[in-house]
């Protein structure tokens, strides 16, 4: 299966702060986030998330984001990608992704299209309690 990674979602308790150390030091350049019209939850406040653009495709780089601890909740989630940080991969198969967690009886949240347009999104911890994001086109 062919992979990628997508984004890391860093935890930013000062996102506006933090941002400026990545452009200012670093010399990353902040994009827009653009929501999908399937938007969930997903505060687009510049003081509460920022994209980082490597300018691959859209959304890819780095994701700042405020934790929230009702994130989940607010997303029928079971895991919140907001607090903690994670890496999101890119994947061909989604649903064989899906397909094999569910029969392995591992734990995951799925979503439709709601943080990025055009992917849908799984998150799941891996055997060492890491949240991964793996996304795929919708």
């Amino acid at each position: 299966m062919a992979w990628s990674i997508h984004h890391v979602n860093l935890q930013a308790k000062d996102v506006r702060r933090t941002t400026a150390f990545y452009t200012t030091i670093l010399g990353m350049t902040e994009k827009d986030w653009v929501f999908p019209a399937t938007r969930g939850y997903l505060p687009g406040d510049p003081d509460k998330l920022a994209l980082l653009a490597d300018g691959r495709e859209s959304h890819t780089g780095l994701h700042l984001i405020a934790p929230d601890p009702e994130f989940a909740a607010k997303n029928d989630l079971i895991h919140n990608p907001s607090v903690g940080g994670h890496v999101a991969i890119h994947v061909d198969d989604l649903q064989g992704v899906i397909d094999r967690l569910t029969a392995a009886g591992i734990a995951f949240s799925v979503t439709g299209e709601f943080a990025i347009p055009g992917l849908r999104h799984v998150y799941v911890n891996d055997p060492e309690g890491n949240l991964l994001e793996i996304n795929g086109r919708v």
